[in-house]
């Protein structure tokens, strides 16, 4: 998709798809499925949910329950099932913007409200804001992104406790999408799974993840709903059974390969050459007169262009036009 939009002369920048070739741990497992023809209806997914569970206590000191680990698609349907499944047609759904657009699709599709809540200045959450709209507009869900797309801002410690105060105080739902949690930068803030901050806040929140932005396997269809709490966790089990979301047995070997010692090898060099190559863009920038804070994850890149009026209101089509580069739109971001 990423190199089909445009034409042969257009160097796509618009989505977040990596140029890396496969991590050969992972390259080399699904060439043993295809080897075995082991592409058939997949399982039930425990022994990633076990492998997932794993991971977070090594990784981020946040205890699991294997079996509360839900497979899904992807985090965007991911998200549409939720609001489905916990919110009701009219409801507010606070979102901190700018956001990932389907964060904002997917709420007014559902037939939810987006309550904006503008990130601050530097790029944090803006909580006196926060509070007053779940005392005023009070809204059933908050939607988390941690690290933020496409900020790359790593939330801190104090942020997330304040969200959770603010959450369980105003009975709110907290859904968390940590999907770029693996991609953090050595001098950042390290990441904090919302949901380990304690029960209170972990009896309502779900989390979102997958190694498709890590390890680059959007194609494979395979993420995962985390919920809190068994009461939680019940009606996306019932929803899974009934439903059957069409998560692939290859995303299930790619995911196990990817948490793999080897795995993990690949993944600390990629983000060695994902910060070379944000301090590279920063420098550009700062030459070009471009404004652009460096992320403390991801491999996004928000460049703010207003001093240049000629590209106007949404420079990505100014730049596809003079520049052949296709970027992301920032008005699709709110």
């Amino acid at each position: 998709m990423k190199w089909a939009k445009h034409g042969p002369d257009v160097l796509p920048a618009w989505v977040a798809d990596m140029d890396f070739p496969l991590a050969p741990v992972v390259a080399s497992a699904l060439a043993d499925t295809i080897a075995r023809g082991d592409v058939g209806y997949p399982g039930d997914g425990l022994a990633v949910g076990q492998a997932f569970a794993r991971r977070a206590l090594t990784r981020w000191g946040w205890e699991v329950q294997p079996s509360r680990v839900r497979l899904m698609p992807d985090v965007v349907k991911s998200i549409e099932i939720i609001l489905k499944l916990f919110s009701r047609p009219g409801d507010g759904i606070v979102v901190n913007t700018p956001i990932y657009p389907p964060f904002l699709k997917r709420t007014r599709v559902a037939d939810r409200v987006v309550v904006e809540n503008p990130l601050a200045s530097d790029g944090g959450l803006d909580l006196d804001h926060l509070a007053d709209v779940l005392t005023h507009r009070r809204p059933s869900v908050i939607l988390l992104c941690n690290p933020h797309n496409p900020t790359g801002r790593v939330l801190r410690r104090d942020e997330l406790v304040a969200v959770a105060e603010l959450a369980v105080a105003h009975d709110v739902l907290v859904v968390s999408d940590e999907i770029h949690a693996e991609l953090i930068y050595s001098d950042s803030p390290p990441h904090i799974p919302i949901a380990s901050l304690g029960a209170d806040i972990a009896s309502r929140t779900l989390t979102l993840t997958s190694t498709s932005k890590p390890f680059n396997l959007a194609g494979l269809r395979c993420a995962f709903i985390i919920a809190g709490s068994d009461e939680l966790d019940a009606p996306i089990a019932h929803h899974q059974d009934v439903e059957k979301e069409p998560f692939g047995a290859l995303g299930l070997t790619a995911t196990l390969a990817a948490w793999s010692p080897e795995g993990d090898a690949w993944l600390d060099a990629l983000v060695d050459v994902l910060d070379i190559n944000r301090h590279r863009l920063s420098r550009w920038a700062e030459q070009h007169g471009i404004r652009y804070r460096l992320p403390e994850a991801t491999y996004l890149a928000r460049l703010d262009l207003r001093m240049f009026p000629q590209t106007g209101d949404d420079p990505a089509d100014w730049l596809l036009d003079h520049a052949r580069v296709a970027l992301s739109h920032g008005p699709d971001f709110g």
